[in-house]
């Protein structure tokens, strides 16, 4: 092979002159469902750098010079409230933002609109009654109508969070679709006309008093806000009119709470998942050279702060007394909050390249590509596997930490483990605009 010279090629055609200097960092914002999303920004300007490494590795390598042109990166992995605000966009409705192979996807293969921790799920087999939950772990549920898909309003509907304590004037019978409730010492059938009366009886039932008796909105959707909290909930929705049998379906909200807040990065989601809510944000993926760079700088190091990992501290953990890094999250075995490890920025100011959670990219993986020198970018069929870049908090292994290291993964995996997230690029006229600037 021949030696990569120690200086970069001569290309002035390459760069681009600007009138007026791109900023370092910019906000973009959007206002989604009546939430305020912002994303940082972090610009990695245009320029030569050192991609991949002659590590004995066939994939990491060559070690090479490669011109990236100006663009933004987010300074952080896409955040739970991120990806909310693209859920409450109906972002998983639009096919706007799909490609092909991502609308098959879902349609075919995924339960859900979300993560299993975030955004919709089905509560019934029929599919009629879904929840929506938050980062903050509230649950907005919708009665859909099934011809359009949307919610339908002004249903009747009962949430009853486990042992609540309902059940001394209220029972059910899930196979039969039936509904009692007692009146003095007799119970009775009942069906949503009778529900809907007790809204002005609390004296005797206190089903609206208690949280326990909703209608939907003209969106077709109730906030469970009010009701008493629980990790398991029975909804029963007279969906098909008051005076018919009911839908039952099951809320749950146990499991990996701590996954779900705000500011944690977003995981269990697949890579068309991934695209398409850049696509939302006006970005895309980053590239396997655009995800490099802002990672590693221009110099070839192998980690965003220098040449050794320095996993020199012990942290208890949830796999026992780990050797640690003070500058990333990496084998603590435990997602954290993005920006945890300011420690570990990189030259550009991104965080949590090495740790917290894996990165999806926009290349098809190629095990020996022909890198060109300008922009690459592996292309090849939609779906077949994507490159991954990162290392994740499972992690201890100092090779996979090095930011030159390659990985890949099935496009359409999304589940557990949940450490797969993913983070935007931004062509700087887009950032601008998006940032008012």
């Amino acid at each position: 092979d021949t030696p990569m010279s120690s200086t970069p090629p001569a290309r002035p055609e390459y760069a681009v002159t600007r009138a007026t200097p791109l900023p370092p960092t910019l906000t973009i914002k959007r206002d989604v469902g009546g939430r305020g999303v912002e994303i940082e920004l972090c610009l990695v300007p245009q320029g030569w750098f050192i991609m991949g490494d002659n590590d004995g590795i066939v994939a990491n390598g060559p070690r090479r010079w490669v011109w990236l042109d100006d663009y933004y990166i987010s300074k952080y992995e896409c955040t739970n409230a991120q990806y909310y605000g693209f859920i409450l966009a109906n972002g998983y409705r639009d096919s706007e933002w799909w490609t092909q192979e991502g609308i098959e996807y879902m349609r075919d293969s995924v339960r859900d609109r979300g993560t299993e921790l975030l955004g919709w799920t089905p509560l019934d087999g029929r599919r009629r009654l879904w929840a929506l939950a938050s980062p903050d772990n509230d649950v907005v549920l919708e009665v859909q109508d099934p011809d359009t898909g949307f919610g339908q309003p002004d249903i009747t509907v009962l949430v009853l969070p486990e042992a609540g304590n309902y059940a001394d004037y209220l029972s059910y019978d899930q196979t039969a679709r039936q509904v009692y409730l007692k009146y003095g010492d007799d119970w009775k059938a009942i069906d949503g006309r009778d529900i809907r009366a007790t809204a002005n009886t609390d004296s005797q039932f206190g089903l609206k008093k208690n949280g326990y008796l909703h209608f939907t909105s003209k969106q077709g959707q109730s906030d469970l806000t009010g009701v008493p909290r629980a990790d398991r909930y029975k909804v029963i929705a007279w969906a098909n009119g008051d005076d018919a049998a009911p839908l039952f379906g099951d809320i749950r909200r146990g499991g990996a709470n701590y996954l779900r807040g705000e500011n944690m990065p977003v995981v269990g989601v697949s890579w068309f998942e991934g695209d398409a809510c850049t696509r939302f944000f006006g970005g895309a993926l980053p590239t396997e050279a655009q995800w490099e760079k802002a990672a590693r700088g221009i110099d070839g190091r192998p980690f965003p702060w220098g040449n050794e990992l320095e996993m020199t501290e012990q942290a208890n953990t949830d796999m026992g007394k780990r050797q640690v890094t003070a500058r990333a999250n990496l084998n603590r075995w435990r997602l954290e909050p993005v920006g945890s490890y300011p420690k570990g920025v990189s030259v550009y100011g991104v965080h949590d390249m090495v740790g917290n959670a894996a990165e999806w990219c926009r290349d098809v993986f190629q095990a020996t590509p022909e890198w060109i020198e300008r922009n690459p970018f592996n292309t090849g069929g939609a779906k077949e596997r994507r490159s991954l870049r990162g290392t994740h908090t499972d992690e201890d292994d100092p090779q996979t930490a090095k930011l030159h290291h390659r990985r890949y993964s099935d496009p359409y995996d999304r589940r557990v483990p949940y450490n797969r997230g993913f983070r935007i690029v931004m062509q700087p006229e887009a950032a601008l605009s998006m940032a008012g600037q």
